[in-house]
């Protein structure tokens, strides 16, 4: 699988970081645990906050690559002009979604700006950013492929 764009690689090396540093993580409290009688306390906190942000970096790339799982068995059998139209309509749905994450993100980042973890003192704002990029960027994707769709849809397109 070779990524194109330098967009699409950086998300990807993003990736390799956050499963890298949980690997790391918890590789590391478990050494410490069992050979030290130790831990480290931040491992938690962390993990979580790179966890969802790899959910939704993932999210991403899954969306460019159209990798999303769905059932399409009805919608193959749709004739072209029918196919098209329920293409703009989910497109204009999911649309519509991620207008509603970014709304939900960017209140939950405002309300918890002055909160932070207890062990890491990280904000927990960083953890509702996440939904940010990942509405804006999908968004931005979606409004092209609606384009795409409206305007230079042929039969087999988006199968």
């Amino acid at each position: 699988m070779s990524v194109k764009n330098p967009a699409e690689r950086l998300l990807h090396w993003l990736m390799v970081i956050i499963i890298a540093a949980m690997a790391l993580l918890v590789f590391l409290n478990v050494v410490l645990r069992y050979g030290f009688n130790s831990n480290l306390t931040i491992t938690e906190e962390m993990g979580r906050y790179l966890f969802v942000w790899l959910t939704f970096l993932g999210s991403i790339s899954a969306f460019i690559r159209n990798r999303h799982v769905r059932v399409d068995t009805f919608f193959l059998r749709m004739p072209a002009p029918v196919r098209r139209v329920v293409l703009i309509f989910s497109d204009l749905a999911m649309l519509v979604c991620c207008g509603l994450i970014f709304t939900g993100a960017w209140q939950l980042t405002k309300a918890n700006m002055a909160n932070y973890l207890p062990v890491s003192d990280v904000p927990v704002a960083a953890l509702y950013f996440a939904g940010i990029p990942f509405s804006v960027v999908v968004g931005v994707l979606l409004l092209k492929r609606l384009w795409s769709t409206l305007f230079h849809f042929e039969k087999g397109d988006r199968k």
